[in-house]
């Protein structure tokens, strides 16, 4: 007999940690940070139903902050088992851990703890993410690994990010599915997420399985690019560093392609972190499908690229006058060089601000794409002339007629539990099981434990 405990991600879109229990052994699946605004940010001092030191092994799908965020905590808190992820994932954990622990360290020397008096210390420094990396031990698709004698565990293609994978646990006669996040189908850089098989639970991410996205993002992110060019002034793309900037990148390479008035712009990326996801690209090869290239080697094969990696060479963006792009983190406008830029543009009618992706609440992103008309930046009260667009059609996310493909993938009738999502969406993906397959389905809460 094993129980799941739900952890994180149980009526809220972050902070994924499901602790499995089987055979006298405490493996978590994920180990994120929760974000957002100040009362699911807060969950982070929850203490975790079990110490760190009792926890034997943590077995992580991908490398976003939500689903690896928390690790470092769990490490200086004691933790000192193994670490199981794909090889890029490990990378991707790197780069998102390093930035995370730099993140929480320059807030603490600026002084911002005065403008929030009850926020914690950091969670963790640089030196406990060292020692978290040191506990990675990376396990390729397809293959097989034991955990603790008590379960096998097999990484399949999720299709979300570079690396991404959901984990099928064999327990005894039972296998069980932990989705991580569920990726899209027909997507120009990566694969399809891979069929499931065989499955008596399920543990599902549900972000957009009540929503359907839009048939042709590249078509919309054109027609914005177009539109921002006839305004002459700058394009700012806010984009997370990880996966969206090399989806924006590749997007704008085939828009050069189509379009000579996009392929005369300047393309600016002024993200450090980007930079280095891009590098990855480069280094897993088979890790996703195959990127063209220009003749200078630009990445994706942008034309008229540069690449701003110092805080004066994106200084010197926000002096540039004219039409030209710029993509920046963060991608919800939360913090980073994006911040400096929308200063900067925001009050400039002939700017164009092109948000591609969900904008979580209390995020500025969010502020912006539901019409304010002035916003806080950097402690000044910024008006905003500047044209806002949201495309909701880059998400990395399946939506709903994507979960039901991939759910569709399953031999058997699992019991199905519905995690990673607003309780609206972890509904409709109960309903989707229930009526649509004839499963057992229900929403995961968090604090409860399920028998599987």
């Amino acid at each position: 007999m094993a129980d799941i405990t739900f952890i994180g991600a149980a009526g809220t879109v972050t902070g994924s940690k499901h602790l499995l229990t089987v055979g006298g052994k405490r493996i978590l699946i994920d180990c994120g940070l929760f974000q957002g605004v100040v009362d699911v940010r807060s969950l982070n001092d929850v203490p975790l139903p079990v110490s760190a030191a009792e926890i034997d092994g943590v077995v992580i799908t991908h490398g976003h902050l939500d689903h690896v965020g928390y690790l470092p905590k769990l490490v200086h808190d004691g933790f000192t088992g193994p670490v199981y992820c794909t090889p890029p994932t490990s990378d991707v954990m790197q780069i998102v851990l390093d930035d995370s622990a730099d993140l929480q360290q320059t807030l603490q020397r600026r002084g911002f703890q005065h403008e929030r008096p009850h926020a914690p210390p950091p969670f963790y420094n640089e030196e406990d993410v060292s020692r978290t990396m040191q506990l990675v031990r990376t396990q390729p698709l397809g293959q097989a690994f034991d955990l603790f004698g008590v379960a096998q565990a097999t990484y399949h293609d999720a299709g979300h990010i570079i690396g991404s994978a959901f984990a099928a646990l064999t327990l005894e006669d039972k296998r069980v599915i932990f989705s991580g996040d569920v990726g899209r189908y027909d997507r120009p850089l990566l694969f399809d997420p891979e069929p499931i098989g065989d499955a008596d639970t399920i543990v599902c991410e549900s972000t957009y399985a009540d929503q359907v996205h839009p048939p042709d993002p590249l078509d919309d992110l054109g027609k914005a690019i177009l539109a921002g060019i006839a305004r002459g002034g700058a394009i700012v793309i806010p984009a997370f560093a990880v996966q969206r900037s090399q989806d924006i990148l590749l997007a704008i390479a085939t828009l050069q392609a189509q379009y000579p008035q996009i392929a005369q712009l300047g393309v600016h990326l002024d993200s450090p972190m980007a930079e280095k996801v891009d590098e990855l690209f480069e280094k897993y090869p088979d890790a996703h499908r195959p990127i063209p290239r220009d003749a200078s080697g630009t990445p994706f094969g942008v034309r008229n690229f540069t690449l701003h990696e110092t805080t004066e060479q994106s200084k010197q963006l926000n002096t540039m006058e004219g039409c030209y792009i710029v993509i920046s983190a963060s991608g919800m406008a939360s913090g980073g060089r994006i911040l400096h830029h929308l200063f900067r543009r925001l009050p400039d009618p002939k700017a164009t601000i092109i948000f591609p992706g969900y904008q979580g609440a209390g995020t500025l992103g969010y502020v912006l794409v539901h019409d304010a008309h002035q916003v806080r930046i950097m402690g000044d009260n910024i008006p905003v002339k500047a044209t806002i667009v949201n495309l909701s059609g880059f998400s990395a996310h399946a939506d709903h007629n994507e979960l039901q493909r991939w759910l569709g993938t399953v031999n058997g009738k699992p019991h199905l539990y519905a995690v990673h999502g607003e309780p609206e969406s972890a509904a409709a993906l109960v309903e989707m099981a229930e009526s649509g397959f004839g499963w057992q389905a229900d929403v995961a809460h968090r604090g409860t434990t399920a028998t599987i």
